[in-house]
């Protein structure tokens, strides 16, 4: 791997694996275009490494806070309920997609060296952010319920092609949870989905290859962009444009399927 490729697959991996529109989608098509045919584990880990940084920093005080509840040093009794709360939502949402990757890692893996699946389920991730526009806007908590849902979208967001930022959000979103609190679950979910896929990527990486400079640069790439793409799903979860991303894995996903006949 080139460092030019480095850095392409590093940005795209931090740009798509928070903002709503598949990173595992367009690794799949932009390796086809590269003519990458060959995966790169050690690659691999060091962008998801990169990405786990990004949301890592971006809610580090939230994460303290969680921390602290746990040790039971919150700022009020009421906050350190709402924390240990949070974190058995997070536990509980977790679960789907910790089975699925355990139990169907090497079946899922299989899919995803295909460039046409991969085309046709980022539009049908247009089609699931598109339809969030017809829910209005809501304002209720979470609930071990709608945590549970929730982790069922993001498990299904394992296949390429289907974005887990955008299937957990609209999943949020079409339960009536406030946008603002759907993303920042969904981000903190991902953090034991990033770390899980980590792990289970380590074993077989061992050995297969050196750390070099393309992973530290692709690395460094995704982490930087992971961290605007969290700041720019905020922004237009704010603005009420969340959709949006809708129409640009419909066009995606589209003009993918025509190039790729």
């Amino acid at each position: 791997m080139t460092l030019g490729e480095a850095i392409v697959l590093g940005i795209v991996q931090g740009l798509a694996e928070f903002l709503p529109i598949s990173s595992s989608g367009h690794l799949v098509l932009v390796e086809h275009w590269l003519g990458i045919t060959s995966a790169d584990l050690v690659f691999e880990v060091a962008v998801h490494a990169g990405t786990l940084l990004s949301v890592l920093w971006y809610f580090r005080r939230r994460l303290w806070e969680l921390a602290e509840s746990v040790a039971g040093r919150g700022e009020s009794p009421d906050a350190i309920a709402v924390s240990r709360g949070e974190i058995l939502y997070l536990a509980i949402g977790t679960i789907p997609a910790g089975v699925i990757g355990v139990l169907f890692k090497d079946r899922i893996e299989s899919i995803f060296a295909d460039s046409h699946v991969a085309a046709s389920f980022l539009m049908l991730t247009g089609v699931m952010l598109l339809s969030t526009r017809l829910r209005r806007v809501g304002d209720r908590p979470l609930t071990i319920r709608r945590a549970w849902w929730i982790g069922c979208a993001q498990a299904v967001a394992i296949l390429p092609g289907i974005s887990r930022s955008g299937s957990t959000i609209s999943a949020g979103l079409w339960q009536g949870v406030r946008p603002a609190l759907a993303a920042e679950f969904s981000f903190l979910l991902s953090i034991p989905a990033v770390g899980g896929a980590i792990l289970l990527t380590i074993p077989n990486a061992w050995g297969s290859g050196r750390l070099g400079l393309p992973h530290l640069v692709g690395g460094a790439a995704a982490a930087l962009t992971g961290y605007a793409a969290l700041r720019l799903v905020f922004a237009f979860l704010r603005g009420g444009r969340f959709a949006l991303f809708g129409v640009y894995c419909l066009l995606v996903g589209a003009l993918a399927s025509l190039l790729l006949r």
